[in-house]
Order: structure tokens, then C-alpha cells, then sequence
């Protein structure tokens, strides 16, 4: 049987952060998955070490999945908290993207000082094509998901240890989601509310038709408003910021 997984989550909140900071979690000590606005701060509240973290994951390119990567980067470098590459996955045009939001934060001479000096660590980018693909040593496939219509939004399928991580990204129920949801031991979803209709997101009522067409799948909620719960829902986690989840 392969060993347990543990996900630790830094933020479980949606963009409103009515439930918590912005979503954004850890598999492992070596993937992070979202490197939401208050990242930096909660890998040190959890106890990581940003040396451990070998990938990143972004799902697509809504500032509160991502406006977290100036500090992230610029703390990496700055610490000379690793010499190893740090590879980054997401959606085409992902390495424009982050280096503009370094020019945006003003912040591009600060960060060219410190990739001059000895030691300094290199990004290595991963733009995901929807097959097979590796970030350093980890295997995953990226899904195309039904979220922001201006946008490449996508969940992932995340191979460790001999299980698969399904996650969500930011989804409707949507043929993507029932896609990852069918090739995972674990779904780690977004749910937005609990009662509230959206035409970009998930409910609880998604997630009760998501239990019943996978009755067997963990599910494990994320992004969410402060109203949602697991309710009468049989292996649903709801966890809490700063809380880890073994899977």
C-alpha cells in the first residue's frame, strides 16, 4: 500500500477570503500548489522550508492564486534558501507572466542583483500541454477546466508516491473536473459557497453531485466561502488554514 500523503493547507479561502487567506496548499514538503498573496507568511507558520519546495503549481492566472510569487521568488533568492532549480508549472505564457508581475511590484533590478550572485538558483519553466509531463521528478497531467472564459484555467493530476492527487483549479462542475475526478485516489476541490449560484464555480450542491457520481473519491474542500461544510456528505474534509490533512 503506498504511504499516506500529506497536504497542508496555507490559505482555504476564495477570492473574498470570507473563510481564510486565499487558497494555497503543499503536497508533501516538496509541491506547492498556488503561490497565493500571503504564501511567504504561511510556509513559515506551517514550519517549511522554502529550500524543500522543488515545484510550484499555478492553475491559471487570477491574482489570488498567484500574486504571492514576488515574495516567494525574491525571499528563495535572497535567503540563499536553495541552490537547486525551482521548476514552475502552468498555463501557456506562465514565465511572461511572473516576470511582468516582478516589473509590475518594481522589483526587476532587485531580483537581477540577486540572480548575479554565486550560488543563485535557476527557474526552470513547464508550460502544460495536457499530456503526460515532469517537473523535475514529478509526473503529473494538467486538465483544461470551465472556469474564466479569458483565460487558460486548468486542474492537475499530480503523481506522489504512488498515488494521484487530483486538484480542481477554479471550475464549474464541468467535464475537466469529472476528467480529474475519475483518474484521482484524492480530490482536493474548490467549492466557492454553499449556496450561492456562480457561473464560474463550484457549490456544495456540485460537490453533493460530484460525491454521487464518485461515491468512493475523498474529496477534500478548498477555496471557499465561511458558510461551507462538509454536511451530511460521507468522506468530505473541510480543513481549516494552517491545518494538514493526511490522504
Amino acid at each position: 500500500m503506498p504511504p499516506p500523503i500529506s497536504l497542508s493547507f496555507l490559505g482555504t479561502g476564495n477570492f473574498n477570503a470570507t473563510a481564510g487567506y486565499w487558497n494555497s496548499f503543499l503536497i508533501g514538503e516538496r509541491i506547492l500548489v498556488e503561490p497565493s498573496p500571503a504564501v511567504l507568511r504561511n510556509l513559515q507558520l506551517v514550519g517549511a522550508r522554502l529550500g524543500d519546495i522543488d515545484v510550484v503549481f499555478i492553475s491559471h492566472f487570477h491574482a489570488d492564486h498567484t500574486f504571492g510569487w514576488p515574495f516567494l521568488y525574491y525571499s528563495s533568492l535572497a535567503r540563499r534558501a536553495r541552490t537547486s532549480d525551482l521548476w514552475v508549472v502552468g498555463p501557456p505564457g506562465i514565465q511572461q507572466f511572473l516576470e511582468e508581475m516582478l516589473q509590475a511590484g518594481r522589483l526587476t533590478h532587485i531580483v537581477a542583483h540577486a540572480r548575479s550572485q554565486p550560488g543563485a538558483f535557476d527557474l526552470r519553466y513547464v508550460e502544460v500541454n495536457g499530456e503526460q509531463q515532469t517537473a523535475n521528478s514529478v509526473q503529473f497531467r494538467a486538465v483544461r477546466v470551465d472556469h474564466d472564459r479569458t483565460l487558460d484555467c486548468y486542474g492537475y493530476l499530480i503523481e506522489v508516491d504512488g498515488r494521484t492527487i487530483g486538484y480542481s483549479g477554479d471550475t464549474t462542475l464541468c467535464p475537466g473536473l469529472r476528467e480529474i475526478a475519475a483518474n484521482a485516489n484524492v480530490l482536493v476541490s474548490e467549492c466557492n459557497s454553499h449556496h450561492t449560484p456562480s457561473p464560474v464555480h463550484m457549490t456544495f450542491d456540485d460537490i453533493r453531485t460530484l460525491r454521487s457520481e464518485f461515491p468512493d473519491l475523498p474529496l477534500v474542500l478548498t477555496h471557499r466561502a465561511h458558510d461551507v461544510d462538509g454536511g451530511d456528505l460521507p468522506n468530505v474534509r473541510v480543513p481549516n488554514d494552517l491545518e494538514t490533512v493526511i490522504v
